[in-house]
């Protein structure tokens, strides 16, 4: 279903802010060990997500 990546997207994106707010190591861009998957996880579905975006004809 097209909008289950972009809705995994967003979650992973709410998460990851979620999380960054309250975690000095990940404000600084120095990843802490719950962050590292998390902020992985978020950059692996926008890739995948602008991927599809791209493939159709969406902006570059």
């Amino acid at each position: 279903m097209a909008d289950d990546l972009y809705t995994r997207y967003q979650a992973a994106r709410a998460t990851w802010s979620t999380h960054r707010e309250t975690c000095p190591p990940c404000r600084s861009e120095q990843h802490c060990p719950t962050g590292t998957p998390l902020y992985q996880q978020l950059a692996a579905l926008q890739t995948d997500y602008l991927r599809r975006i791209r493939s159709q004809g969406g902006p570059r």
